[in-house]
């Protein structure tokens, strides 16, 4: 006679059960599952969200879906979506993100390869088994409780990061045609613990007699553009160069004006008279020096030279000219 089995136990708002081997437990939580299950009957109409073959990638689309939801409620929120842990180490660590150490990572597959967890096979695989990503990990950390964080700005983080202590399900969803291996199973029951692991088909949400949640109304608001803040971090390479400022040009020399020019009808320019009086001044001192080299004698000569020559160059006067 096989054993019945053990009563279950209370964690958080739903009542955990053991299974038989072989036969898994789905999500009873009504609250819990009401929520997976809105954004499985959303993804499942139809997501933009594709693989290179095209084919339409349904949990990606849930996954995407509650990540939004935890970036919209400042990271403190109950559900954890595709956590990847690191099977090496007993209980298995979640990979946190390194620019935000209290959110999981959103790539842990590069995380655990960049942290040398996984190691390639012959043919550049990354090695299976080591790396274990649940489709949801659901927190210990209540609605209202986690509401009441955000409300009074007091975060008990160590409360949010997805560790043993913190689980209390986890969740792997499956669409039609997925199918839970018996690795899967195992390694889930090692992360939250052997009776917290629950699976949720898409078949048990119901999506076709579901009711829709109604489309809000937007509440329009009036759109402040901040103030952009200084950063003192060191400009990283994707970022583009801050533009250079154009040189100013060399000056020019500009030659001074000190009036208006003068015309030929005006008269002859300053410059023109400096030039003449220069020339003549020139010669006046020339024929000094010239007549002061020569002996008292020409010097005579050449004055009694220059009078008579005046005097004959002069006009006659005409005496006989009658009255």
């Amino acid at each position: 006679m096989a054993d019945a089995p053990k009563p279950g136990r209370t964690v958080g708002r739903s009542a955990t059960r053991t299974s038989s081997e072989g036969r898994e437990v789905g999500l009873d939580d009504p609250v819990d599952k009401g929520y997976l299950c809105e954004h499985i009957c959303e993804c499942s109409t139809g997501t933009a969200i594709r693989s290179k073959s095209g084919q339409e990638l349904k949990q990606r689309c849930v996954t995407a879906r509650i990540w939004l939801d935890e970036e919209a409620n400042q990271l403190v929120w109950r559900y954890k979506a595709e956590v990847g842990f690191n099977m090496k180490t007993n209980p298995p660590a979640p990979l946190m993100s390194r620019d935000q150490p209290n959110r999981p990572s959103r790539f842990p597959l590069g995380r655990a390869v960049g942290d040398g967890i996984l190691k390639r096979d012959l043919e550049g695989r990354p090695q299976k088994g080591l790396l274990r990503i649940p489709d949801c990990i659901i927190l210990k950390s209540t609605g209202p409780e986690l509401a009441t964080m955000r409300a009074s700005g007091h975060i008990d983080w160590k409360r949010l990061i997805p560790i043993k202590t913190n689980i209390e399900t986890v969740v792997e969803i499956k669409f039609e045609g997925d199918k839970l291996s018996p690795g899967q199973r195992d390694a889930y029951r090692r992360i939250a613990g052997p009776d917290r692991f629950r699976l949720l088909n898409a078949n048990e949400c119901e999506c076709r007699t579901r009711r829709r949640r109604p489309a809000e109304e937007p509440v329009r608001v009036p759109v402040t553009t901040p103030m952009k803040r200084e950063s003192t971090e060191q400009r990283r390479w994707y970022q583009p160069a801050p533009p250079q400022p154009t040189p100013a040009p060399a000056p020019r020399p500009v030659r001074p004006q000190y009036g208006p020019e003068v015309t030929q009808e005006e008269g002859s320019s300053m410059s023109s008279w400096l030039k003449a009086a220069g020339l003549a001044a020139g010669v006046v001192l020339v024929g000094v020096i010239a007549v002061a080299a020569l002996p008292a004698e020409a010097v005579v000569a050449g004055v009694a030279l220059l009078v008579v020559g005046r005097t004959a160059t002069a006009a006659p006067i005409n005496k006989d000219k009658k009255p």
